[in-house]
């Protein structure tokens, strides 16, 4: 018995030293946490890739972490969401390309975050020709800009609207009241400065009381033009504010329709070109 219980403590004695001889050996992980900020993909090539789907305003950014053999040099790979954009990384990556390449040195090597923004942000505006949902007060409308050029220090926009089938009525009035101009060099232009050629966005429609021309019923898509007085400053791009009432009070005060500055963070930001 004593015989057999000392050969079991040697046998013992020496698994746990191959044991530990093997975990010495063995190569550290190092931990990477990573932060996506709205609604994106990040993918390091023979690994999982991690997701955020952002609701916004309820939440916004998700966390998850990644471990990688210390020593390899990895490929963090960006995602956006379908209309969606990168606008930069943070942390261990810098700048707004697609990719960032990662040398994990040290045992707590940190933190990386990729930040994606909204289709009609103003970093990500709505493309030329492509629809987005706004509202005048009354109800919704699907907007697009079809074109824009610039003559004689004004600049024109083509613009259709279809008023949501929900909506009994509206008039143009609301749209062209909530639609400014911006500048590069950041200066906002309300569309009351001068007048568009035929068809004029604010006239289009019919002529119903109480607020007279523009009248939409829903459904209906309506086409036409807004001016922009911008002179020689060059255009940057369109957005439209959210509604605070209808009609704009600007329109009932019968007085000029002034800019907010700086444009609301709601609202929906469209390129011109």
């Amino acid at each position: 018995m004593l015989a057999g219980s000392g050969l079991g403590a040697v046998a013992l004695v020496a698994l746990l030293v191959a044991s530990s001889a093997s975990a010495a050996k063995r190569t550290p992980t190092v931990p990477l946490h990573v932060t996506v900020n709205g609604s994106g993909t990040l993918r390091v090539p023979g690994d999982r890739a991690f997701t955020c789907r952002a609701h916004f305003p309820t939440s916004s950014h998700c966390r998850h972490t990644f471990y990688f053999r210390k020593g390899r040099r990895i490929v963090v790979k960006e995602s956006p969401a379908q209309g969606w954009k990168l606008w930069r990384w943070d942390g261990a990556c810098h700048g707004a390309a697609a990719s960032c390449s990662l040398l994990l040195k040290a045992r707590r090597f940190g933190f990386v975050t990729a930040s994606f923004v909204p289709p009609g942000d103003r970093l990500n505006p709505y493309p030329l020709g492509s629809p987005a949902t706004v509202s005048d007060g009354l109800g919704k409308w699907s907007m697009r800009i079809v074109s824009s050029s610039e003559q004689g220090g004004d600049l024109f926009v083509s613009v259709q609207a279809t008023l949501s089938p929900s909506v009994q009525n509206s008039w143009t009035l609301g749209l062209d009241y909530a639609t400014f101009l911006q500048t590069r060099g950041g200066d906002e232009l309300a569309t009351d400065q001068c007048v568009p050629p035929a068809p004029n966005f604010l006239f289009v429609g019919a002529n119903v009381p109480p607020w007279g021309p523009g009248y939409v019923q829903g459904g209906q898509t309506v086409t036409g033009n807004l001016c922009f007085s911008n002179g020689p400053l060059t255009p940057r791009a369109l957005f439209v504010v959210p509604p605070t009432g209808f009609p704009p009070q600007a329109y009932l005060d019968g007085v000029p329709n002034e800019p907010p500055a700086p444009p609301p963070f709601e609202s929906a930001w469209f390129a011109l070109r």
